[in-house]
């Protein structure tokens, strides 16, 4: 677990305007263990967890909660950068024009029409699906940007 890591509970919990007292309150656990999570010391539950990212309104912790505790979701689930609702709602555009002007689309769907991937096509469909990953990658940056800036 890096700092970051271990910092995005209290991260999360500061950006909602939440004291750790008064968080740990509505949480219904002691300042001491809402202490030990937000430093790493412990591992935060899932239901904690969850209830966390409903306090503080924030689907960004849900994301980097699972990517904390699950390599599967690690896997799965992209990284998000913080950045600035500017920078990604600019990422956004740039990315999806992208993806519109290269037509993924059409090469997708000329590899999917036989229902067969071939050894030929699957260089092509695994530069599909990274530009996809990448396109769900800025739309969590987007979601958790505007979480910051309400």
């Amino acid at each position: 677990m890096t700092d970051m890591d271990k910092r995005i509970y209290k991260i999360c919990r500061e950006q909602a305007g939440y004291t750790q007292e008064r968080a740990a309150e509505l949480l219904s656990c002691s300042v001491q263990q809402l202490a030990r999570y937000e430093a790493g010391a412990s591992p935060v539950p899932d239901d904690l967890a969850y209830a966390m990212v409903g306090l503080y309104n924030s689907q960004y912790l849900a994301v980097e909660h699972l990517r904390l505790v699950s390599q599967l979701a690690a896997s799965i689930i992209p990284a998000v950068e913080q950045i600035s609702l500017q920078t990604a709602a600019m990422r956004l555009y740039n990315v999806v024009m992208d993806f519109v002007e290269a037509h993924p689309d059409r090469r997708l769907l000329r590899i999917a029409e036989d229902g067969v991937i071939t050894p030929e096509e699957r260089p092509t469909l695994d530069e599909i699906l990274g530009e996809l990953r990448t396109l769900s990658k800025v739309c969590f940056e987007v979601q958790a940007a505007t979480e910051r800036e309400v």
